[in-house]
């Protein structure tokens, strides 16, 4: 494989599998019940940069302490009830792997950690109660010392930087963005660079918890890298705009209006970084020159909103650029105020599905408890560790749409885990006396795991099958391995797995389609709110959530069926008509009260629409009569005396004109 040629990938396995033997060594010389999950935990924490492992450590400590109380509070109450307790112990994964679910950044793992391990700690105690005081400390100290262990190796050991990452993760970011700039100035409509650049919004925000947590020096940076994911944001929707209105008036005529073709390349050259390119000031000053006077007219209104968005669209790349060196040179930004946002953080303003997160919370509740009552109902006394394993199952993968073909690969590597394991328990072990052979001969089989868990690809296999594989040794002082405990745990771990897949398969899984939809609906049910004046009605934070379902939507539409209706909503659109909704909600406020009126009664045939799609589950076209009334709107807006009200209130009413009838409005400006 080309992973195990990788220079990187054996240094970090070597740093990994050093920490994994210290912790153990340190866990046996300080007579730990369970050692080998010291040795696990580093594992489980290690990452390949230094950012992402102290966060995740942190949030690993935090989700065992929860787990321990929350097992503490459960156990000794109900133990003598099993049925009870099992159900404690499902409600219990189910509401926190919910919290996990809406917590899509690195926070999410201590909910996840939290919701699986009280089932790690509770149920092998429950044959002696007593002492859960006890293994919950030692749980504590395990995971407590793997993960100490884990950063402090990272940290000291050829520390890896998150910066060189971000900084060329930011470098692509940036290309795809002017490259979309480009190709929208140009004419063209590629999905492509922007589908990209939502997929990469929507990861950002996990990048910049690893930024803060990487080097007290770069927190600067993580306030530069915030500000340039809030720029981007609103620079989809602007280009989307660009991109309508530049294609209706060159549809109208063979070329641009007089000044406006050399003002788009020259904008073009700017955006390239040429160096006979005007400067941002130039720019902005032949914008202003060119734009006419705003009134009922249709083709003004067309110039006119393009002009705005070409000058929003400079400012946007103007602050884009000051962030981008910022970043580079790890400081705070010092020149990023062309374009101004507001100070209210968007970070609360992502989809939150909680419908969805009920589902799949519950889903994996029910698997557990339904394992729970076989295990009871058989009297069997292993069967402990598959719902310790079913537990795992059920809630590691929930955030998939399909989660069961991940969970069938976890259960075939746990198989592997076995026969490995087998191997070592009864084939090697019973010749190692002493630490240094054993650390020799868990080398050949570590370092190689810790090559692949280097890599993304590889890494979803080698993760489950290192664990599994550490768990099943159970490394302590002494040798005491039992073939028939080996075989029976092994056995209720595949049940416990299997069975998590096949509750899955019966009560969970959808298709990329299904969610695609339900996205769409919930971003139609969105504008209808926005449109009714319910909801968030910010601009930042409204764009905010509109674009994180673009970001979450387009690997779904992706894998959707060719031909399906689903497939031609662009969620960039609907993004573009809740801006101009907000817009013209805002502006309505000062117009006459006719004006106002007319304005309102659009605002709620728009929601009637959305509202019409998202019980009808698919697009469907918007009314004549809507667009009627839009016409009607325009030209008596344009007869107010001019003021800063009327001129929102036109651009606003030209945007969804343009958004919600493309077509209609190109053949209105060739009459």
């Amino acid at each position: 494989m080309r992973a195990l040629l990788d220079r990187q990938g054996w240094m970090f396995s070597i740093k990994t599998y050093l920490a994994s033997i210290t912790a153990l060594y340190i866990g046996l010389a300080g007579n730990l019940s369970r050692p080998y999950w010291a040795m696990a935990t580093v594992y489980i924490v290690s990452q390949p940069l230094l950012g992402p492992t102290r966060a995740k450590g942190v949030y690993r400590i935090l989700g065992t302490l929860l787990a321990g109380a929350a097992t503490l509070l459960m156990l000794p109450h109900l133990v003598e009830t099993p049925l009870l307790l099992s159900a404690a112990m499902s409600l219990w994964l189910a509401g926190c792997l919910f919290l996990a679910l809406l917590n899509r950044g690195p926070r999410g793992y201590a909910f996840l950690l939290a919701g699986y391990t009280t089932a790690f700690i509770g149920f092998p105690a429950v044959t002696s109660p007593e002492l859960i005081f006890d293994t919950v400390v030692a749980r504590s100290e395990e995971i407590i010392l793997g993960t100490v262990v884990a950063v402090l190796f990272a940290a000291l050991v050829f520390p890896a930087s998150v910066r060189p990452m971000l900084t060329g993760r930011i470098g692509n970011w940036m290309g795809d963005a002017a490259q979309w700039c480009r190709q929208v100035l140009e004419g063209g409509r590629a999905h492509a660079p922007r589908n990209r650049l939502a997929a990469d919004l929507v990861q950002f925000e996990a990048l910049i918890e690893f930024l803060r947590r990487d080097d007290p020096r770069h927190a600067g940076a993580a306030v530069s890298m915030q500000q340039l994911r809030e720029r981007m944001l609103l620079l989809l929707p602007v280009l989307s705009s660009i991109a309508d209105r530049l294609g209706a008036l060159r549809r109208h005529g063979d070329s641009l209006p007089e000044g406006l073709e050399t003002l788009v390349e020259d904008i073009r050259h700017w955006l390239e970084a040429a160096t006979d390119s005007p400067t941002h000031d130039q720019l902005r000053t032949r914008i202003s020159a060119l734009k006419p006077q705003v009134d009922g007219d249709l083709q003004h209104l067309q110039l006119a909103s393009l002009l705005l968005r070409l000058e929003e669209l400079v400012d946007l790349w103007a602050d884009c650029r000051a962030l981008h060196q910022a970043i580079e040179q790890g400081s705070a930004p010092q020149h990023a105020s062309h374009y101004r946002l507001s100070t209210r953080s968007v970070a609360e303003s992502r989809h939150v599905d909680y419908g969805m997160a009920v589902f799949s919370a519950l889903s994996a509740g029910i698997a557990l408890m339904s394992y729970c009552v076989l295990w009871i109902g058989l009297g069997w006394e292993g069967g402990g560790n598959g719902a310790m394993m079913a537990a795992v199952a059920a809630a590691f993968f929930a955030a998939q749409d399909d989660p069961a073909p991940s969970m069938m690969s976890f259960l075939l590597w746990a198989v592997v885990a076995s026969v490995v394991a087998g191997i070592y328990l009864f084939g090697i072990f019973p010749a190692v006396h002493d630490f240094g052979l054993l650390v020799l001969l868990l080398a050949v089989v570590f370092l190689p795991l810790g090559v692949l868990l280097h890599h993304p690809r590889t890494m979803l296999f080698a993760l489950p099958l290192t664990v599994n594989l550490v768990a099943l040794l159970s490394v302590q002082n002494t040798y005491s391995a039992n073939i028939q405990s080996f075989v029976n745990a092994a056995v209720a771990m595949f049940i416990g797995i299997g069975f998590a897949v096949v509750m899955t398969r019966l009560f969970r899984s959808v298709g990329a389609e299904w969610t695609a939809r339900r996205l769409v609906r919930q971003g139609w049910t969105t504008l209808a709110e926005a449109a009714e004046g319910r909801g968030q009605q910010d601009r930042e934070r409204f764009a905010a959530r509109m674009l994180d379902l673009l970001g979450l939507l387009a690997p779904r539409l992706a894998a959707t069926p060719e031909g399906s209706d689903i497939a031609s909503v662009d969620m960039l659109t609907e993004a573009r008509v809740g801006l101009n909704i907000l817009q013209l909600r805002r502006a309505r406020l000062d117009l006459p009260e006719r004006s106002r009126e007319a304005v309102e009664r659009i605002l709620a045939e728009i929601a009637a629409h959305y509202r019409r799609q998202v019980a009808a589950r698919r697009p469907l076209h918007g009314d004549d009569a809507l667009r009627e009334r839009l016409d009607a709107s325009l030209s008596r807006v344009g007869g107010v005396a001019a003021c800063k009200a009327r001129d929102e209130a036109l651009m606003g009413l030209v945007g969804l004109r343009f958004a919600l009838f493309p077509d209609a409005a190109a053949d209105s400006a060739d009459e």
